[in-house]
C-alpha cells in the first residue's frame, strides 16, 4: 500500500536555514581569503619595489604608482575619480572668479618657461589621429590661434589624466582668450575611444602619437640608450597665433597650473588688463 509523506515533513532534497548559514559563511569566507590574496600580493610587490628603488624601468603604470605613493593615493579602478583625487592632493583649486580678475594676479604667481631647443621657434608641425582616426594638424587646430599642447604618458593612470580634467575644467577661460588645446600621447586611437566610453570625452581633440615621434620631436621622448632606458615626459607647451613656441615645461608630474597659461596666452595677444583700470 502507497503512502503519502505527511505533508510537514521536510522534503530529502529542500534546504534548510541552517543549511543556508552555511553555504553563506562559506561564500563570504570565500571572498575574504580572496580580498586577503590580493592585499598579500601587492604588500609583496610594494616590498620588493620600494619607492626610492624603482626606475623609469617600471614603464608608464610604476611611474604613476610612484606619483600616487607620494601623494598617499590609492587606486579605486575608476582612473577619471583618481585623476580628481590627485588634482585634490596637490592642492590645486578650480578657478572659479572671472579671467580679468585671473589676469590682474600678481606676476610671481606665474611660472616661468623651462629652457628649451624649441623656444621663438616655429613650432613643429604634426598630423595625428584623433579617437575617431580622423587626422589633426597642429596648424590647422592652431590656424590663426594660439595652441596649448599637452604631452600627457597616457589614459592608463590617474596622476597622467589628471591634467586634461584640469583643463576640461578650465576650457571655458582658455576659449574666451580664443586658444586652442590639443592633447597627445602614445596610446592607440581604439584606447583613447574606449576610455572616452567609459569617461567622457574632453572639449579639446586628444591624439594618438604611438611610436613616439612626434613626442620625441618636441622633447618628451628619449629613446633607450645603452646607458638608460627609454624615457617619456609630461610635456606643456604654448604656441602662439604665429605657430612660434612661446613658454615650455616638462617632467616627471603634470603641469597643473592653468593660471600660469592664460597669462602666458593673454601676454603674448596683448591682453592683459591696463594696470589703471584694476579698481
Amino acid at each position: 500500500m502507497l503512502t503519502t509523506p505527511d505533508s510537514t515533513t521536510p522534503a530529502a532534497d529542500s534546504t534548510t536555514p541552517t543549511d543556508e548559514r552555511e553555504l553563506g559563511t562559506r561564500v563570504f569566507l570565500g571572498l575574504l581569503f580572496v580580498v586577503a590574496c590580493f592585499y598579500a600580493v601587492v604588500l609583496i610587490y610594494h616590498a620588493a619595489n620600494p619607492p626610492q628603488t624603482v626606475t623609469q624601468k617600471g614603464g608608464v603604470l610604476e611611474r604613476c604608482r610612484q606619483i600616487c605613493m607620494k601623494y598617499g593615493l590609492v587606486s579605486t579602478g575608476n582612473l577619471r575619480q583618481d585623476a580628481e583625487a590627485y588634482i585634490h592632493a596637490v592642492h590645486v583649486k578650480p578657478l572659479t572668479t572671472a579671467l580679468s580678475e585671473i589676469l590682474r594676479q600678481p606676476e610671481p604667481t606665474s611660472v616661468a618657461s623651462q629652457p628649451h631647443k624649441l623656444l621663438t621657434q616655429l613650432a613643429p608641425d604634426f598630423a595625428l589621429p584623433d579617437d575617431h582616426n580622423a587626422p589633426c594638424k597642429l596648424s590647422e587646430a592652431g590656424l590663426n590661434r594660439p595652441v596649448v599642447v599637452v604631452f600627457y604618458l597616457g589614459y592608463g593612470c590617474s596622476h597622467c589624466v589628471a591634467q586634461l580634467v584640469s583643463l576640461e575644467k578650465d576650457l571655458h577661460y582658455f576659449k574666451e582668450l580664443d586658444a586652442d588645446i590639443v592633447a597627445i600621447s602614445s596610446d592607440s586611437t581604439a584606447h583613447t575611444a574606449k576610455r572616452f566610453e567609459q569617461y567622457g570625452r574632453f572639449g579639446f581633440p586628444v591624439l594618438s602619437d604611438e611610436d613616439h615621434a612626434v613626442a620625441e620631436q618636441w622633447g618628451c621622448f628619449h629613446p633607450a640608450t645603452e646607458d638608460a632606458p627609454e624615457l617619456t615626459d609630461h610635456g606643456t607647451f604654448v604656441v602662439d597665433r604665429h605657430g612660434k613656441l612661446i613658454w615650455a615645461s616638462r617632467g616627471s608630474e603634470p603641469f597643473l597650473d592653468n593660471r600660469t597659461l592664460l597669462r602666458v596666452l593673454a601676454e603674448a595677444q596683448g591682453l592683459m588688463p591696463n594696470p589703471v583700470a584694476q579698481r
